[in-house]
């Protein structure tokens, strides 16, 4: 798993510098003395990135045409920012399994007077993403073809696995992917000891954002040491080490701050960290159903197949195993975090998406190197650059033909499956809207209410703050003990209303609760929800 840095060091001569910015030969030593590193990214390239981050911006839920597409955990998310603007804090009024700063946004946006000003944070955060993955495909293969056609792919699976953005694993992507590569140009001996300050900081505010990020942090941490160790680098180790922890003290000290200050760090600690990796599970649905229909998306949408080719491509490449390996592992462990979240939404899929990507692309590599054999290393000039035109072309060709077209069924039915079930929901939305305009003007701004529904839309409409930490009956009540939190909570009768959606079965101890503490209330066209005020 380590080697030696001078096996990792790319071969290129003077004379290939030039033909090295037009193809394949991505690395280019801009100082010697300094040992920076640089991939130069194509014009053409960075447009295409730009666009498709634009894209990704507008399609968010966070965009106030599109919220009402949003599922469940989307919608909580926005609650959980909205409410803590209003100085309602997450972990203690709103259970809340994002990272601290990830609903700081959210909660400035709102104070800024729209969910609109996230929009503007998904496209940093997918741009910054794009940039850094193209890199490190571009790089590990030595095809900017393959780096641009495996980045659309990314950005195409981000939009189909997790329709409308806005989960911490996305904005988290920047920081994962610098730090990735990062470690690449470390193990390539590219990087100076001192910049693990740098390493340090990134790691801690991407963990701030989505804890579930540790996952690579840990995993990468490990690795380092391994590799020190057996390269005799003790000392060096113990200063990097000695870096990152200053790196991290930036943040912490900073963040901590308002944690301590605001009482909510025991809560944080349990929510945040614990339950992430203590509870898989985002739904009650049969494992028995929901783990084969998980390996299916993941198999259809090509993040497998690396996985499955891991091990013959190793031993083909022998450059650069240490990250691979890296790579490899933290797949192997967001995979299992996904495939067991016994739910229907693959969005869960989110945090192994990039590294299933790049193996799938190192393999899809070695099939494009086999099928052109010495032919681009022997050609020159433009006939070489005709070459690889031609295969970058069929980059995409052999990422699908080897997955029988299927990533192409699994981007099309991710896109348009909530936008159907988005369009399906316009009349709920509407009475939900009706509802919300209805408790607004029989509330104040002190009145706590509870809504038994699959969407938590009437809290954003209304700005009207749940009863319980649970403010959604699904989301993050897997757990009995959870489910239970809810239900005492509801038990209270502290909610001056309650609306239930008719088609949502209730558990016995609210159904009495309602007959003996609250009355109906009528509402012209509510169809579909009952509405109960405290008598």
């Amino acid at each position: 798993m380590a080697e030696k840095q001078d096996q990792e060091l790319p071969k290129y001569s003077r004379r290939q510098q030039g033909e090295v910015k037009e193809v394949e030969k991505q690395a280019t030593h801009t100082s010697t003395d300094s040992q920076t590193y640089k991939i130069d990214l194509d014009g053409s390239h960075r447009f295409y990135i730009l666009i498709l981050s634009l894209i990704m911006a507008l399609s968010s839920v966070a965009n106030p045409l599109l919220t009402n597409f949003a599922n469940p955990t989307q919608m909580v998310h926005l609650y959980t920012g909205q409410m803590m603007s209003q100085g309602h804090l997450p972990y203690l009024n709103t259970f809340a399994t994002g990272g601290f700063l990830f609903y700081v946004i959210i909660a400035f946006s709102y104070f800024l007077g729209s969910s609109f000003w996230l929009m503007i944070i998904e496209f940093l955060a997918f741009y910054m993403s794009g940039i850094y993955f193209y890199k490190i495909i571009s790089f590990l293969t030595e095809k900017k073809g393959l780096g641009i056609t495996f980045t659309v792919i990314f950005y195409l699976l981000n939009i189909a696995l997790g329709f409308g953005g806005l989960y911490p694993i996305q904005w988290a992507y920047p920081f994962i992917l610098n730090a990735l590569w990062f470690l690449t140009k470390y193990f390539a001996g590219h990087i100076n000891d001192e910049a693990f300050i740098i390493y340090g900081f990134f790691g801690t505010l991407a963990a701030l954002i989505d804890p579930r990020s540790l996952i690579f942090w840990v995993l990468s941490f490990i690795i380092i040491g391994i590799y020190n160790l057996l390269q005799r680098h003790i000392a060096r180790g113990i200063y990097q080490l000695l870096c990152m922890i200053f790196g991290a003290i930036l943040v912490y000290y900073t963040v901590g701050y308002f944690v301590l200050n605001m009482g909510n760090l025991p809560a944080y600690i349990s929510q945040a960290l614990f339950y992430n990796f203590k509870v898989f599970a985002l739904a009650k649905d049969s494992l028995l159903i929901t783990l084969p229909y998980q390996i299916l998306v993941l198999s259809a949408s090509g993040l497998l197949l690396g996985l499955f080719g891991f091990f013959g491509h190793l031993g083909r490449v022998l450059q650069f195993k240490t990250v691979k390996w890296l790579v490899f592992f933290n797949l192997i462990i967001t995979l299992l975090v996904g495939i067991f979240s016994q739910t229907y939404y693959v969005f869960s899929l989110l945090l192994a998406l990039p590294f299933g990507l790049i193996l799938t692309a190192l393999v899809i590599s070695d099939t494009i190197n086999e099928q052109a054999g010495q032919e681009t290393k022997s050609t020159r000039g433009a006939h070489r650059r005709k070459r690889n035109r031609e295969l970058a072309g069929s980059y995409w060709s052999i990422f699908a033909k080897r997955h029988f077209q299927l990533p192409i069924l699994v981007m099309v039915a991710g896109i348009l499956a909530p936008i159907l079930l988005g369009v399906l929901s316009l009349g709920m939305n509407r009475e939900r809207s009706a509802i919300s305009r209805y408790l607004q003007e029989n509330s104040s701004s002190k009145t706590s209410i509870y809504v038994w529904d699959q969407s938590p839309k009437i809290y954003l409409d209304s700005g009207l703050q749940s009863i319980s930490q649970f403010p959604n009956p699904t989301v993050n009540t897997v757990g009995s003990d959870n489910s239970q939190k809810r239900n005492d909570d509801i038990l209270q009768a502290q909610a001056k209303f309650i609306v239930v959606d008719k088609s949502q079965e209730l558990p016995k101890e609210i159904s009495r609760l309602l007959k003996s503490s609250y009355k109906q209330v009528s509402l012209e066209n509510a169809d579909h929800f009952k509405i109960y005020q405290k008598k």
